[in-house]
């Protein structure tokens, strides 16, 4: 299989397609729904929609292309092989973003199964079977040949997808819309790029901002390590997507105690598991981790730390679900930027000194300064808290109440 420096490469080119595939279809996936429902009734003005966001979207694949290809033909690599994935980061680029657009339009068109099941599954599960079929030909230990595989696979996904899509698509012409309507799409559009990167593709970002300040080695320690982590938030998201209706019920009909049972469902089960899971990191990390091979087995810290960022977002709660109820989503936009430009900022000041544990304490760190800033703006906003101490605290003071009352 490969090793640390292969995986480091492939980790670096297919994050970087990841963060371009999403800044490249400039925020439209996500305000598609929004749209979609406004303009149900008027078919014309969103298919005007339509056609100015895939207008504008394939312009700056063209552009991000042409960067990607320029970057490998003059940068001076040390490596060719470094400037040969970059060539193919630039083939995948536009069914990267094509995937992006096709599962927003089936999303609006209620047809999740078409919209998060090539991509979710059915794309790992044929990169798996392709990894298989490679062990058997003994052809693993070359980058360049998972990110041909990968990109292959992109590509065949995004063409199905878009075939699947295409007749989800509402019949007619598009409507000629004023100059100020479009502008309008773009802010609103452009304003959803930085919560897009932030919320849907942290750890890719995370890899790109620290790929240029470590070895492909560090990079490989840190991408496992950082995907690892990210599975074990899938169980913070679960919970907290699984809340979100009854928070949305409770909210809306000003029931606390209704609210302060959603939020101990959202919190407690989810910060006991992964605290476990972090403790178990600390004393087995490196075990865990050499099963990848020799050369990860010194990442144990490194996974330890990540898992404790998502350690700090069960503690914290679903903050975000209650920014969004309660219709913050200017001030989200403005704290993910803040956000991403602290992991910026840590991973400059870490990494050179720290590695690939450094860019784990960055990520930490802009975690932590996130929560926190979000936790700041509900309190500001008159918003009940979420994270497990106010938790904690209102279930003491109750008891008490109630204990008081027996008495």
């Amino acid at each position: 299989m490969l090793g640390a420096s292969e995986l480091g490469l492939f980790y670096a080119v297919t994050s970087l397609v990841a963060v371009a595939g999403l800044i490249v279809v400039q925020g439209y996936p996500v305000i598609m729904i929004r749209f979609a429902a406004r303009y149900r009734a008027a078919i014309p003005k969103f298919l005007a929609f339509l056609r100015g966001s895939a207008r504008q979207s394939a312009l700056a694949v063209l552009l991000a292309c042409a960067a990607l290809v320029l970057a490998a033909l003059l940068y001076p690599f040390e490596h060719t092989e470094t400037r040969w994935a970059l060539l193919v980061g630039a083939a995948m680029l536009p069914f990267v973003a094509l995937i992006n657009m096709t599962s927003a339009i089936a999303a609006a068109a209620r047809r999740f199964a078409v919209s998060y099941i090539p991509e979710v599954f059915v794309r790992p599960l044929l990169f798996l079977a392709a990894i298989v079929l490679l062990a058997g030909t003994g052809a693993t230990d070359s980058a360049m040949v998972f990110l041909v595989v990968f990109a292959a696979i992109t590509a065949g996904v995004a063409l199905v997808q878009t075939r699947l899509v295409w007749p989800l698509v509402p019949k007619g012409q598009p409507a000629a819309v004023p100059p100020r309507l479009s502008r309008r799409w773009r802010g609103e559009a452009h304003m959803a790029i930085v919560v897009a990167l932030f919320m849907t593709a942290f750890a890719d970002v995370a890899i790109v901002l620290s790929s240029p300040l470590m070895n492909q080695a560090d990079i490989a320690v840190f991408g496992l390590c950082l995907k690892l982590s990210f599975l074990v938030g899938f169980i913070v998201q679960i919970a907290h997507h699984v809340a979100s209706p009854d928070l949305a019920d409770a909210r809306n009909a000003r029931d606390g105690e209704a609210l302060q049972q959603a939020l101990r469902r959202a919190v407690f089960l989810p910060a006991l598991a992964t605290l476990a899971v972090m403790l178990a990191a600390v004393f087995f990390g490196d075990a865990i981790l050499s099963l990848f091979g020799p050369d990860f087995a010194r990442g144990g810290p490194v996974l330890a730390v990540l898992i404790g960022a998502q350690v700090l977002m069960a503690l914290a709660g679903p903050s975000v679900t209650m920014m969004t109820l309660s219709g913050a989503q200017r001030d989200n936009a403005g704290l993910c930027g803040i956000a991403l430009c602290a992991l910026a900022i840590a991973d400059f000041l870490l990494i050179p000194a720290l590695g690939a544990f450094g860019a784990a304490l960055a990520v930490l760190a802009a975690i932590a300064i996130w929560q926190v800033a979000v936790l700041v703006t509900l309190r500001r906003r008159g918003e009940v808290r979420t994270d497990c101490l106010a938790l904690l605290q209102a279930a003491f003071v109750s008891r008490l109440g109630g204990g008081t009352g027996r008495r």
